[in-house]
């Protein structure tokens, strides 16, 4: 990624996350009102994405809208039991245009959020919640982070996060963008902290799990992203990628896959949403 100018991709991911609030499902995956403020429709980039919704399958789009908004609500359900257990700090990594904490519920008032990301996007971000009179919350800190210069662990004990109670960490939409080393770093300084810490992520699965009408879909959005200078370079399998973090002492692995996301989120629907084979969801903790 190119750290002299904002992420192209946490845009993307914005558009989506907005259009799912102007249409007319209901109820929505993830209710958030914050994503549209933040988003130009006016803008070649969204109207481009319209335009690639348009041209899809019905069934193709369905899962390619959900991909955006079910990993957001997987990743808050599950903060959510972990702020009923008491823990009081989450880690947004690779943070993006993420709006949690902008909307954020009673129960996480009690929580330090810290935002995580490259300079420019956060930057970026800041702008457009300004130009938006949207004002960043209490329990909020902004952590930049430079990986070439500055390591995760240094920048969140620089922004006080206390690496001795149980934290709760978010990578969404992101391990495609990551090399398996550098995914293997976060999680074991995840490993590092303190028992009955977490993580939530989303991962691309490889080619050989997908629809053979989607393979197409997948290769254009990643050419996208290439062309953009965000390519992908790591997809997994999921029982692979379960059993990797079983090795490396997890001591709970629970993989969402598209069937029990289905039945968790999607049952008694009317307007054929459902779960995103694409991208999958995992827990871990420590």
């Amino acid at each position: 990624m190119n750290e002299e100018r904002p992420s192209i991709t946490a845009e993307g991911a914005a558009v989506m996350r907005a259009l799912h609030q102007s249409s007319e499902h209901e109820p929505r995956i993830l209710d958030d009102p914050i994503s549209p403020r933040l988003v130009d429709m006016r803008s070649d980039f969204y109207k481009a994405r319209i335009e690639l919704l348009q041209r899809l399958p019905p069934l193709t789009r369905s899962r390619f809208e959900t991909t955006f908004v079910m990993r957001n609500r997987f990743a808050e359900d599950c903060l959510a039991a972990a702020a009923d257990r008491g823990v009081r700090q989450y880690v947004v990594l690779g943070a993006g245009l993420d709006t949690f904490a902008y909307r954020q519920p009673p129960w996480a008032r009690s929580l330090h959020i810290f935002e995580v990301d490259q300079f420019a996007t956060q930057q970026w971000k800041r702008r457009l919640l300004s130009e938006a009179n949207i004002s960043a919350p209490g329990n909020l800190s902004f952590v930049p982070v430079d990986f070439e210069r500055t390591s995760l662990a240094t920048a969140l004990r620089q922004a006080r996060l206390d690496l001795n109670v149980a934290t709760f960490f978010s990578l969404l939409g992101v391990t495609q963008y990551l090399t398996e080393e550098a995914l293997d770093q976060t999680l074991q300084f995840i490993l590092s902290g303190c028992s009955g810490s977490e993580i939530v992520f989303s991962f691309v699965v490889s080619d050989e799990l997908l629809p053979a009408d989607n393979i197409g879909l997948v290769k254009a959005i990643a050419a996208q992203s290439a062309a953009a200078g965000e390519p992908w370079i790591s997809r997994f399998h999921p029982d692979q990628l379960v059993a990797r973090l079983r090795s490396m002492r997890f001591s709970g692995v629970f993989h969402l896959s598209p069937e029990e996301a289905n039945q968790r989120y999607f049952q008694n629907r009317r307007d054929g949403l459902t779960a995103s084979i694409l991208e999958q969801m995992i827990r871990a903790i420590v």
